[in-house]
């Protein structure tokens, strides 16, 4: 059975949880397997995508006021508060092959099987119906066909970011509506549960294993990986020029 090692981090500023999967996403080959981690945020804080305008947060009242950070995989913005995320790494051949795009159905429909324990029916969105309308400012209004729905409503998304021989791929489950994003539901508010973090983990890690035919290897970032998270979130993450290159 093949090892993956699994990082479960309290929550972190957004620059440092940016730094750390980039790091990870380096040193993947080094690393010579997979890498499974979640993690939360420390305050709530507004992920732009890669490719979105700084200056289009302004589109968006309610987190104004909340910390942003630029990611490095595209998409658009996300609040990251009451919701867990996930980035899974890996070193791979070729990072254009389906094997690669298949992660996002992979992760998806195991967190639908893990959410048909509580007996909530989610689905795959399916394919969006085309518009010329623009698309929205946040990640969870807008649809992909691998998006995870509840009752029509987005609760997970994901993107990736391909380098050579590594692929990193990171998305977001909201789990409570956030005051900071009032016009996207959780899951508490569409199904009257609360799942926490700690139990969507916990269900979420053991059916992830049994998918990927895995072992879990609890080892932390090795001391070169936090040397280079911190040069990364120096450098890039937490550096001005990164937040508002776009």
């Amino acid at each position: 059975m093949k090892e993956m090692r699994l990082i479960i981090d309290p929550p972190a500023r957004g620059t440092w949880n940016m730094a750390v999967d980039e790091a990870i996403l380096r040193g993947a080959v080094d690393l010579g397997m997979p890498t499974l981690r979640f993690y939360g945020w420390s305050e709530p804080t507004l992920s732009l995508g890669y490719f979105q305008k700084y200056v289009d947060r302004q589109q968006h009242e309610a987190s104004a006021s909340c910390a942003c950070v630029r990611r490095a995989s595209g998409g658009g913005a996300i609040m990251h508060d009451r919701e867990l995320t996930y980035s899974f790494v890996a070193p791979v051949r070729d990072s254009r092959s389906e094997e690669t795009t298949r992660w996002f159905d992979l992760f998806h429909e195991t967190l639908i099987d893990v959410l048909a324990n509580w007996g909530i029916n989610a689905h795959l969105s399916g394919k969006p119906q085309a518009s010329s309308d623009p698309e929205p400012f946040l990640c969870f209004l807008r649809r992909h066909e691998v998006d995870v729905i509840v009752d029509n409503n987005k609760i997970c998304g994901s993107a990736q970011r391909r380098h050579q021989v590594a692929v990193l791929q990171h998305g977001s489950v909201i789990l409570q509506q956030s005051p900071c994003a009032p016009e996207l539901l959780g899951l508490e508010e569409i199904t009257g549960q609360k799942i926490s973090a700690e139990m969507l983990i916990d269900q979420w890690k053991d059916t992830l294993k049994d998918t990927f035919q895995s072992s879990y290897t609890d080892t932390p970032l090795t001391a070169k990986e936090v040397e280079s998270a911190q040069e990364i979130e120096s450098v890039k993450f937490a550096h001005s020029e990164w937040t508002h290159k776009r």
